[in-house]
Order: C-alpha cells, then sequence, then structure tokens
C-alpha cells in the first residue's frame, strides 16, 4: 500500500519534470563559441516569436541552418527579419520555397535534404562577423541536434 501511493505522488512531479525540460528546451538558445570567426548559435524546437525577436538582436548578418517550417514560419511572424539574413541553408527540403519577396531579397539560399548534406555544404557559407544559427524542429529534432553538435565540436576553435 505504501509503494503504491509513493507512485501515485511520484508520478505528477516526473510530468512535472518532464514538462519543465520540455519547455526549457523550447525556450533556449545556446551560444557554442566561434567556428571559422562565426558566432555560433543552436535552438532547438524555438518558439517562432522567441526566435524572431531573437534574430533583431543578433549584431551580425545570419546564416541560418534550419528546417523549412520553423524558417518559413518565423519568416512569415517577421518579414523584416530577411534584412538580418545573409544565408538560408533548407537541411530538409530538396526545393527551395520562398515567397517571391524573400527570394529577392536574399543573398545566399540553398536547400538540401537532410542535415548531413547541409553540414557538407556549409563551408561554401564561412564568413568572419557573422552568426551561424542553427535551429532544428520536427519529428526528428534530436537525431538532427546530435549531428549539428557533433559538427560543431570537429570545428571548433
Amino acid at each position: 500500500m505504501e509503494q503504491k501511493v509513493k507512485q501515485e505522488l511520484s508520478n505528477p512531479l516526473l510530468q512535472a519534470r518532464e514538462e519543465s525540460l520540455r519547455k526549457m528546451n523550447q525556450t533556449s538558445i545556446r551560444p557554442h563559441g566561434k567556428i571559422w570567426g562565426m558566432d555560433v548559435f543552436s535552438w532547438h524546437q524555438p518558439s517562432i516569436e522567441l526566435l524572431a525577436n531573437t534574430i533583431h538582436t543578433f549584431p551580425f548578418p545570419i546564416v541560418w541552418v534550419g528546417n523549412y517550417e520553423t524558417i518559413n514560419d518565423t519568416l512569415k511572424w517577421d518579414e523584416s527579419l530577411i534584412a538580418n539574413l545573409d544565408t538560408i541553408l533548407f537541411h530538409d527540403s530538396s526545393k527551395l520555397r520562398l515567397s517571391i519577396n524573400h527570394w529577392l531579397e536574399m543573398k545566399n539560399m540553398a536547400s538540401v535534404r537532410n542535415i548531413n548534406d547541409a553540414l557538407r555544404l556549409l563551408p561554401s557559407f564561412k564568413r568572419k562577423h557573422t552568426v551561424l544559427l542553427f535551429t532544428t524542429d520536427g519529428p526528428n529534432w534530436e537525431e538532427t541536434k546530435e549531428h549539428i553538435e557533433d559538427f560543431i565540436k570537429l570545428h571548433q576553435i
């Protein structure tokens, strides 16, 4: 009987802890230092509104490596963000699908099928005094996050 009571009490605590960790992952941008003279950040499962507001605070142009839905939704939320972007690299779509206004204003854009292809292409877009921003979302975000973190560890100064 005592063990059953302990289990019933611990379940809500475990659920609250899991929810707290999920929210922390959703709303936390992570700095990673520098790669190739670029300031590197990652944000896994970002809130679109917080992401847009954060992008506005970066002091340098941004090379953004992310999934189509997050990038597209963020640009729909705040179209003025395009002025902050140097490069968009979609890591989950072999088709470039942006509005014509975004096409006209972007300096560099590429789209590949998976994160490994994006990471192989990324050195083509390296620039000093630039922010390198990785975002991940969707059903495979954890696997994508691991690839990104491995890449960062490999190339970090």
